[in-house]
């Protein structure tokens, strides 16, 4: 790696015989206080890198996407433990879906999608990029980085622990969170179990002064836990607040939602904002509109 240089990229979990990429559940086995080394052997990692930022101490970010990338492959010598990500330059939809088909059968969640004249831009994802994963074939081309500001006590199977998280948005404009959908769908039995002494430091009393939600909980949080959700679409809700002030008749939700993982390596003021999604769902609109 020359000198002054910085590239982006994912730590990922491989299969020590096959070299098959493994699960994100498997690669968090390494976050441990106890039998590192053994883990360390157990679970083999490689960091695959995909963009670059600086290099040679130049400013990348508003360089295109092609330029970025062809930089990274000059400075990148792969070996067992760092390695140049896979990619295509397409046009061709079905190309694409093809590559798609074969980044799963090799044990990736899925692709992500770049414009290829397209800048950096640091934070934001915006139109430029989209996640395109498995489960999303039939919904949202992205997922939704949200924050946990309540919860509704679970009933059944569920009873001693939440049945649903109530999940909100931030609005660095407002400094203030905006509900965006109510998640009961996808968690593991452990987590559920896990659940409340997982958000039992953030506990308060009432709802918190910057929240704003038309919906009660059991439960409110102090905004700081950040979980990743996919959902089915957005639509315009009478309870949920994002976007409420640019929509006439409610705020923006989130349909089918589903829960992906907890996102520990992401501070609440990170979460997806309100100026994001209300930009998906324009894109949304304009695309049914078009395709009618």
């Amino acid at each position: 790696m020359p000198k002054n240089t910085i590239l982006e990229g994912e730590i990922v979990a491989l299969d020590a015989s096959t070299d098959r990429l493994l699960p994100f559940q498997t690669l968090m086995q390494r976050r441990r206080k106890h039998k590192i080394q053994a883990y360390m052997e157990k679970v083999p990692i490689a960091l695959f890198a995909f963009d670059l930022l600086l290099f040679k101490n130049k400013n990348l970010l508003n360089r295109p996407l092609a330029e970025r990338r062809r930089l990274l492959e000059s400075c990148i010598k792969p070996s067992r433990l760092i390695r140049l990500s896979k990619h295509i330059v397409s046009t061709n939809v079905a190309g694409i879906e093809r590559y798609f088909r074969k980044a799963i059968a090799d044990g990736a969640e899925g692709v992500v999608i770049k414009a290829a004249t397209g800048p950096y831009q640091a934070g934001k994802r915006g139109w430029l990029w989209i996640k395109f994963k498995r489960e999303y074939q039939r919904q949202l081309a992205d997922t939704f980085d949200l924050v946990v500001i309540g919860a509704l006590h679970g009933k059944g199977r569920r009873a001693g622990s939440y049945g649903s998280l109530l999940l909100a948005s931030f609005d660095p404009v407002t400094n203030k969170y905006y509900t965006l959908t109510k998640v009961g769908a996808g968690f593991s039995d452990r987590l559920l179990r896990s659940l409340r002494k997982l958000l039992k430091p953030y506990v308060i009393r009432e709802k918190h002064r910057l929240v704003e939600t038309g919906m009660a909980a059991d439960v409110w949080f102090e905004p700081a836990k950040v979980v990743e959700v996919t959902g089915g679409e957005l639509t315009v809700s009478p309870v949920h607040t994002v976007a409420h002030h640019l929509l006439k008749s409610g705020g923006l939700a989130l349909r089918f939602p589903r829960f992906v993982r907890v996102r520990d390596d992401k501070a609440a003021e990170q979460a997806t904002s309100v100026e994001e999604i209300y930009d998906m769902y324009r894109s949304a609109m304009r695309r049914g509109k078009s395709d009618r």
